[in-house]
């Protein structure tokens, strides 16, 4: 687990080594691209990743203001990056207008990075998760159909499956205490009467 957080450092990690300099927080915010973060629109937010200037220029031609792509303050990344403050209200005001969805599709149009910020539902209740067998439903105890998460990992020769429900409390430990630590019926009733297991 520590390795693959660590891997997820990437350009903070590269920004150590260059500059022995802890990064600082910013948010959702990428420190050397701009725009790289995300940002709001009607009815939620999205990720906009405009990595290069030629993307930055179909940005702005998506979002109705070519001559913003000409403005000697947000021409480069560099300057973008240098004029973070004076930019920002200005994407946020061009994009308040319109919903997250009509963004995305048109972005996406237009070859620019982009993505829905999806609440946990939306997540959820995308057919992708039931395709790649990601939510499943179990039959529980005392509850009944519940579902849960799937198994993320599909290797093909030993795929992994959501076999029962999750326990209730104490359901499995006579099968535990006899096939994991070799108890008999005896030890645990002996166990339940003096009060160390219920």
């Amino acid at each position: 687990m520590l390795d693959s957080t660590a891997a997820l450092l990437t350009y903070q990690a590269g920004i150590y080594f260059a500059t022995g300099a802890t990064p600082q927080r910013m948010g959702n915010r990428h420190p050397t691209i701009v725009p790289y973060e995300t940002l709001p629109a009607a009815g939620g937010e999205f990720v906009i990743a405009v990595g290069n200037d030629e993307q930055w220029r179909r940005f702005c031609h998506v979002l109705g203001d070519p001559a913003l792509a000409d403005d000697p303050r947000f021409a480069t990344n560099s300057g973008r990056v240098s004029h973070y403050e004076e930019l920002r209200p200005l994407l946020v005001a061009r994009l308040a207008p319109r919903t997250r969805g009509e963004w995305v599709s048109d972005l996406k149009a237009a070859g620019v990075p982009c993505g829905s910020v999806r609440a946990v539902a939306e997540v959820l209740e995308d057919p992708q998760l039931d395709a790649r067998q990601m939510v499943e439903t179990v039959n529980h105890m005392t509850a009944g159909a519940v579902r849960v998460l799937g198994v993320p990992i599909k290797l093909s020769d030993t795929p992994g499956a959501i076999r029962i429900a999750p326990p209730v409390l104490g359901q499995h430990t006579d099968a535990i205490l006899q096939e994991d630590l070799g108890m008999t019926p005896v030890d645990i009733a002996a166990l339940r009467a003096s009060g160390v297991i219920s």
